[in-house]
């Protein structure tokens, strides 16, 4: 599986070299294309073109082809959607994702034409292949919201399940989201800027490139548990030490980490503001010294009295990341710009005295009542547009077969289901439509994670349980340390497994920190891992399980862990701490199945040197472990689900009818409607027969709908 496999990749046309014989510069091309819609600027996802094309001057029955090129040169893949409207007008689509380069790019069309611009027929010796060539430059923007209008061209499959599971009754502990304060000592904190530039005058660090969820965090902090994939800002890289997975780190826009001597940096940090008490409070030591020539406008210590920034990583308890170096105003007296002030900007700070003002963790949870909700859980699979993001989903119901008005149930706004909430009920999204650290199972908070989470030791001769792991913030915040050695294997992976859909994609996001020479191999599992444990393949399984690449180390035709996802390598004598990775991966089959990590000794013999790996141990550090379905920005998720509770009105029309109709409406982020609605009639509805509940999804009764998406 290569890196790139869930982005779509074009082979170059090279519509942009050669001439044509018509080169076409009019903004919408109305004597050939007639370009009815062109955005002056596409963000992130499916955009739309719209053209009629002109066919008096083009040849009837001939192809048009588009290439679409990014600043960089690159392909942005593109295509002629074979979507007519009832205007009969074509639909163009231009995806843009996270990946693209920002900046101007250009499209082109081509086709057959049978007049030149002066309307005089062109000659018989050019006829018969692309002759015309349109071009047209527009800005991409990458991160913007998309707001091209949304289109559908098929409906979405829609899966309606109802289910009767336990209420859930949300316990607050009180004063756990009133704002607290911590005050460094004068020798604990050191703040330290990389790549030290001195004074400059840019520095892309404003709050309006902060990704969502950091902005979220740092308008409500109570939100900051929330584990979420989408880090709409910062780009997915890729570095020589993970393979099929992506790295998502913040060093190279947030480059000033603040480093404690006394460990007491702490996960709530995170959204905190950090700054000084008072002028006294500032660092008594700055380097490097102001350079000759250039004043302050004051003291360094009024200056930096003011001095405040948003803390935007906490990576353990000795480190964290915050949003802006310490900087001064400079001006340089004399100069022809003496009137003009500049940053200067400090490499390294210490002696002070630091106020960090923070939300302390929401000490909210979820428990089981004795009287159990009955709900529709509602599932859409393929919800792909072929223009702009499905941003909200209303709900409509009415009684079954019947005339009459729908009324509104259910107004769902779209995002991924987080798959690691509560292992008692997996991805039943009655249970995960709020995260907190105590509902998400990947966040480990306390060592009651045991009741979610094993771990395993492997050797060449089999699998065995092994003790599990003490949470520790040495190397990274509250996180597991999944023990290896030469001969031994740690392996960690959930208790239950998760239901997934067959043929989907989705993204296992996680914290991760190695030691020297560890790695951490990342896999989907379908089968029992204990190798003394024998189950029936009686129940459906998402992933088959990969070959066996190390076969020197155990016989086995398939591997003993799953399938293959990726895995990061430390090939360094230092223990290295990576942030955020992500690893794409796709299901086999409608089942279940589960996350496997595996640590181990790297089997790269010359990364070790000197050192014998006999005799080498290390860890591999796990935290804030997610999986849902793939998002990116701009695109719909492929994959939404939400359930809706009963009403008492509901109740009352079933006693009178045993069927609903429903009518589902899609709305962008601006609240734009699409002109597209979803019907579902007759859905048959069961309020006296039992309905069973148990972990699994796939054991719930699932009904046969017939689904119609029709145009308003």
């Amino acid at each position: 599986m290569s890196l790139l496999t869930f982005y779509k990749k074009q082979q170059p046309r090279n519509y942009n070299k050669g001439t044509y014989y018509i080169e076409d510069y009019s903004d919408s091309s109305p004597l050939y294309f007639n370009v009815q819609h062109f955005p002056e600027s596409m963000g992130g996802g499916k955009n739309v073109i719209v053209l009629k094309g002109n066919g008096d001057n083009m040849r009837l029955g001939t192809t048009i082809d588009v290439e679409v090129l990014d600043a960089e040169g690159n392909n942005i893949p593109s295509e002629i959607t074979n979507y007519i409207d009832r205007f009969n007008n074509y639909y163009i689509t231009v995806d843009v994702y996270d990946i693209t380069a920002k900046g101007t790019a250009t499209i082109y069309l081509v086709g057959e034409a049978l007049v030149d611009l002066k309307g005089e027929p062109v000659p018989k010796d050019i006829r018969g292949s692309y002759n015309i060539r349109w071009a047209r430059d527009f800005r991409v923007l990458p991160f913007d919201r998309n707001n091209s209008e949304l289109i559908f061209d098929n409906p979405p499959n829609i899966s309606i399940t109802q289910v009767i599971t336990p209420e859930r009754t949300l316990l607050t502990q009180t004063g756990s989201s009133q704002w607290s304060v911590f005050t460094s000592s004068i020798n604990d904190y050191t703040i330290t800027t990389s790549k030290f530039q001195g004074y400059d005058r840019e520095f892309a660090t404003s709050p309006d490139i902060l990704d969502p969820r950091l902005r979220g965090i740092l308008v409500n902090p109570t939100a900051k548990p929330t584990t979420s994939n989408t880090i709409n800002t910062a780009l997915r890289t890729k570095i020589s030490d993970i393979e099929n997975g992506y790295l998502k780190e913040l060093s190279s826009r947030f480059n000033t980490v603040v480093t404690s001597a006394n460990r007491t940096i702490q996960k709530d940090f995170l959204g905190a503001t950090f700054e000084f008490f008072s002028a006294a409070s500032t660092p008594l030591k700055l380097t490097p010294n102001i350079p000759t020539g250039f004043t302050l406008s004051g003291s360094t210590a009024s200056q930096l009295q003011s001095f405040n920034a948003d803390v935007v990583e906490v990576i353990s308890d000795t480190q964290m990341r915050i949003s802006r170096p310490l900087q001064v105003k400079v001006l340089k007296p004399g100069s022809l710009q003496e009137k003009y002030t500049t940053d200067f900007k400090y490499s390294q700070a210490t002696r002070f005295t630091a106020s960090i003002n923070y939300v302390a963790s929401d000490g909210a949870f979820v428990t089981s009542s004795n009287i159990s909700q009955s709900y529709l859980e509602v599932t859409f699979s393929d919800l792909k547009p072929i223009g702009g993001e499905v941003y909200r989903i209303k709900t409509y119901y009415k009684r079954g077969i019947a005339s009459g008005e729908f009324k509104a149930i259910y107004d769902h706004i779209v995002r991924p289901v987080e798959y690691l909430s509560e292992a008692a009920y997996p991805n039943q999204t009655s249970y995960a439509r709020q995260d907190s650290d105590y509902r998400l199972i990947g966040h480990f908070t306390s060592n009651d994670y045991i009741a979610y989470w094993e771990t395993h030791m492997e050797t060449p001769s089999g699998v065995y349980p092994a003790a599990q792991a003490t949470i520790t913030s040495a190397s990274l915040h509250e996180s597991i340390p999944l023990a290896a050695d030469y001969t031994e294997s740690g392996l960690f992976t959930t208790t239950y497994n998760q239901n997934y859909t067959s043929n989907q994609t989705y993204t296992l996001s996680f914290l991760v920190a190695l030691d020297p020479y560890t790695e951490l191999e990342v896999y989907m599992n379908s089968d029992p891992v204990n190798s003394n444990i024998y189950l029936p393949a009686a129940y459906p399984r998402a992933f088959a399980r990969s070959i066996n690449k190390e076969s020197t180390r155990y016989s086995s035709h398939l591997n003993r862990f799953g399938k293959y996802i990726g895995k990061i390598q430390n090939p360094n004598h230092n223990s290295k701490y990576y942030g955020r990775v992500e690893f794409d991966f796709l299901t086999d089959d409608d089942g279940l199945g589960r996350p496997l990590f595996r640590s181990s000794i790297t089997s790269v013999e010359s990364v070790v040197g000197q050192y014998s790996r006999r005799n080498i141990t290390g860890s591999a550090y796990v935290a804030e472990v997610s999986i849902r379905p793939l998002t990116m920005n701009g695109f719909s998720p492929n994959l939404v689900q939400f359930a809706i509770p009963f009403n008492s009105e509901i109740d009352n029309i079933l006693v009178l009818s045993q069927s609903l109709d429903f009518k589902i409406e899609y709305f962008d982020f601006t609240g734009r409607q699409s002109e597209y609605i979803t019907t579902i009639d007759d859905l048959k509805v069961n309020l006296k027969g039992e309905i069973p509940t148990s972990t699994c999804q796939a054991e719930t009764v699932s009904f046969n709908i017939k689904t119609t998406t029709n145009q308003l």
